[in-house]
């Protein structure tokens, strides 16, 4: 049998349809690459959610936390590397590194998984195995407790997205990657156009289905730079979806 490396590498080429307005790759097209080579590397070690879900277990992710130096351009080749950081209470670590084909770091980030329960949808306390597995790997890139994020106080931005079936994961829930694009829709047009994010952290608090409509709200913390808290909640019951708070930089 093939022995799985501890950690994962793959490579991605920006097409057309992941670059944004300024020619760079969104930060969901970044998103997307990290949890392609988590899934992949997961799979790999036995760990896939295809796998889980025979045994009513599935993976959700629920802290994410992004640090860019630089957005890679269009055709750019891109590597991300990827490994398992160990167990933080019920949460499994996954850890990445984002190089340019060069090999110069564009960015890092730490992420926290729950193992859950698909019946009673709770988390299931992890096994030994995956400490096992961690502790021939590399550590961990951020070192994040992954802390509550603050609350949003004061709307001052605002705007209501419909959850559609291409936001639909696996699980039938809004993708993670989905949640992270509403998040950044409301911000102000100044900000997005005419700069680029340098840190995400987001918090992921219930699911997102089909046909709820979602309001995105932000509020501006600190003017330079650029730094806000966003609060993702479901019109109609008025849950929290997801709360976040993002770092930008002008130029």
């Amino acid at each position: 049998m093939e022995q799985v490396p501890p950690v994962w590498i793959e490579s991605f080429r920006v097409r057309a349809y992941e670059v944004d307005a300024s020619g760079r790759a969104s930060v969901p097209a970044v998103c997307n690459w990290l949890q392609e080579a988590a899934g992949n590397h997961a799979t790999a070690l036995g760990w896939g959610v295809d796998v889980l879900q025979e045994k009513g277990l599935t993976w959700v992710l629920s802290r994410f936390h992004l640090r860019l130096t630089q957005q890679p351009s269009w055709r750019e080749e891109v590597t991300v590397s990827t490994w398992p950081a160990g167990v933080q209470r019920l949460y499994a670590l996954r850890e990445f590194r984002v190089s340019s084909g060069a090999g110069r770091e564009l960015g890092v980030a730490t992420t926290a998984w729950l193992l859950v329960n698909l019946s009673s949808l709770r988390p299931v306390r992890l096994p030994a195995t995956l400490e096992e597995i961690a502790r021939e790997m590399p550590g961990r890139v951020l070192d994040d407790r992954f802390e509550k994020l603050p609350e949003l106080a004061n709307a001052e931005f605002q705007i209501a997205l419909d959850v559609r079936f291409a936001d639909l994961d696996m699980n039938r829930h809004a993708n993670n990657v989905s949640v992270i694009g509403w998040a950044l829709e409301a911000l102000p047009e100044g900000v997005v156009l005419g700069g680029s994010l340098t840190e995400l952290e987001i918090e992921f608090r219930t699911e997102a289905l089909h046909y709820d409509r979602i309001v995105a709200q932000v509020q501006r913390i600190a003017a330079d730079p650029p730094a806000f808290l966003h609060r993702l909640v479901r019109e109609g019951d008025s849950r929290e979806i997801a709360r976040a708070r993002t770092l930008w930089r002008s130029g």
